[in-house]
């Protein structure tokens, strides 16, 4: 073959679509949530600058090699239209990141585990939505809950809705989750 790809072929001998790219292990369990205690408003105005406790060790192979991997930007509701910087850390032995996220809060929800609680209740009481409370986001996360308690919990608890909810909490499950 003539031309780039032939002569890439040559040197390098293989298909000129698998060249270039780099073959490494494939790691399971890419990241670890770990959640601490920690004020959303005082993170909104230290930003970056916030002395964040690192782990003692990895959750998830107990190494006591820890190192700091950067930040990443998050959106809360308790912090208004600003981003939250949340810190996240790396195992080098087992390759897992670990991101600390504030207590309260569901895994990619942005609102508190109570105002989710409270405004399904509102809805599920009074029929309507609280004030304040994007109705649509409420929708979503009432279908998501139906779902997750028939599925989790069994038909038994398809008409009693809260009663699952505060089941799933219990069980530590993110109650509007539509993954499964």
């Amino acid at each position: 073959m003539e031309g780039k790809d032939g002569e890439r072929r040559a040197r390098f001998g293989g298909p000129p679509s698998l060249l270039g790219r780099r073959s490494r292990p494939i790691r399971e369990n890419k990241f670890l949530i770990l959640f601490v205690d920690v004020c959303v408003k005082t993170l909104v105005e230290a930003g970056r600058k916030y002395r964040w406790q690192r782990p003692e060790h990895c959750p998830k192979c107990q190494g006591v090699r820890v190192w700091g991997h950067g930040y990443f930007e998050a959106y809360l509701d308790e912090a208004g239209s600003a981003c939250v910087v949340l810190k996240r850390y790396r195992c080098p032995e087992c390759g897992v990141v670990i991101r600390l996220r504030p207590m309260g809060y569901w895994r990619r929800v942005q609102a508190t585990i109570a105002v989710v609680r409270q405004s399904v209740m509102d809805r599920l009481e009074k029929g309507r939505w609280p004030p304040g409370c994007n109705s649509a986001r409420g929708r979503h996360w009432l279908r998501a809950l139906r779902r997750q308690v028939r599925t989790r919990l069994g038909m038994s608890y398809a008409e009693r809705i809260a009663e699952g909810f505060l089941e799933l909490l219990r069980r530590g499950v993110c109650a509007v989750s539509r993954a499964l």
